[in-house]
């Protein structure tokens, strides 16, 4: 990997995502032992017609949840239907940190960048308007996936709304 590829990624750390088998008890387990205050659930979540999948069409659903702890979003995701990056996971390693993402102001030159690096990219696609991402396998390394978003204004202002609510949850359950 080139030096360049740090500074065109590192300023833009914005998620922490595990897999997980059940959603419910995972955000249970997030609120109790590491104080993420709310969630934000959406279901049946499908990667389909503008998604790949190792360079094939994806057919895949899955339960996302997001949440906020301090300044670093938490997704949890639980694949429910299809062949997946996350039920790829789930499969060979079990519940557990799956990828950092960043959410980068040039999206294109970004993946652009990291496939000419050597990184595989492996899942690419959009999902609904206004939301790009790629995930770059990094297991040869001993490492998570790195997922490339591309937010316009609309998501990323959605996502700050998201944790503005977060942080007000934050404050009713400790007000001090």
């Amino acid at each position: 990997m080139t030096n360049a590829i740090p500074a065109a990624i590192a300023p833009y750390f914005f998620q922490v995502a595990y897999v997980v088998r059940d959603l419910a008890a995972a955000e249970t387990w997030f609120h109790d032992v590491l104080g993420v205050p709310s969630w934000f659930r959406m279901e049946n979540v499908a990667f389909g017609a503008e998604c790949s999948y190792r360079g094939r069409p994806s057919d895949s659903a899955a339960h996302l949840s997001v949440g906020y702890l301090r300044e670093t979003q938490i997704e949890l995701v639980e694949p429910i239907r299809g062949e997946s990056l996350y039920s790829e996971f789930l499969d060979a390693k079990g519940p557990g940190l799956h990828h950092l993402a960043f959410d980068v102001p040039d999206f294109p030159a970004t993946v652009a960048a990291l496939s000419e690096s050597g990184l595989e990219l492996v899942v690419q696609g959009r999902v609904g308007p206004g939301s790009e991402f790629a995930y770059f396998d990094s297991d040869t390394a001993g490492t998570s996936v790195i997922e490339i978003l591309g937010f316009d204004e609309g998501v990323r202002a959605f996502m700050q709304q998201l944790k503005r609510a977060s942080d007000g949850a934050a404050r009713e359950e400790d007000p001090t």
